[in-house]
């Protein structure tokens, strides 16, 4: 437990050689760059949190080889990219939080089988698309979800899904016969020009 200290730089690739590590809270402190990937080697760890940090890039795929982790907390970061589809190789997983971070596109179907998730948080980020099927993301409050891009699904004030794709696709559509009409607009006027 280092947590809410004024600790700097990398985490340490050290880190590594603690193989029979249960429980690492690196939380409120001030590491930055990446999350190194040979945490994913600490196989004991049914506890991470590295919340509140200055944390950036992509979570680490190898992360998703933890599969005693109970808890996971990387809220409060800079972190980028997809949410990982290994991570729901964690079937151990109870509580997730990925709140207040710059992750995008859509949440990994394969969420749908971790059937030990009771809580998610994936507030304040740019994620999109339907919610995965399972009872700790129907069962979410909406603060839980709410400063995303475009979430739907049958929860609280979430638009339904068939909608929300339907709008998507309205949105496509106008986009491209705008891009057309423009197109055909320049042209119109360089013949325009060329007669006169």
């Amino acid at each position: 437990m280092l947590n809410g200290n004024k600790l700097s730089g990398c985490i340490p690739l050290e880190f590594e050689s603690l193989s029979d590590l249960e429980y690492l809270d690196l939380s409120a402190n001030k590491f930055n760059e990446s999350i190194p990937s040979i945490l994913g080697y600490l196989f004991r760890l049914y506890y991470l949190n590295l919340s509140k940090n200055e944390l950036a890039q992509a979570i680490p795929l190898k992360l998703g080889k933890l599969v005693q982790l109970n808890d996971l907390d990387l809220s409060h970061n800079s972190l980028e990219g997809k949410i990982p589809s290994e991570m729901s190789n964690i079937q151990s997983l109870v509580t997730l939080n990925l709140s207040h971070n710059n992750l995008s596109g859509f949440i990994p179907t394969s969420f749908e089988d971790m059937h030990g998730l009771s809580y998610v948080d994936i507030s304040y980020n740019h994620l999109e698309g339907p919610l995965p099927n399972t009872r700790a993301f129907r069962e979410a409050p909406l603060e839980a979800l709410e400063g995303n891009k475009g979430l739907c699904g049958k929860v609280g004030a979430l638009p339904p899904c068939n909608e929300h794709e339907t709008k998507t696709h309205q949105k496509q559509i106008f986009g491209i016969t705008f891009s057309l009409l423009a197109c055909k607009g320049r042209r119109s006027i360089r013949i325009k020009n060329k007669t006169t």
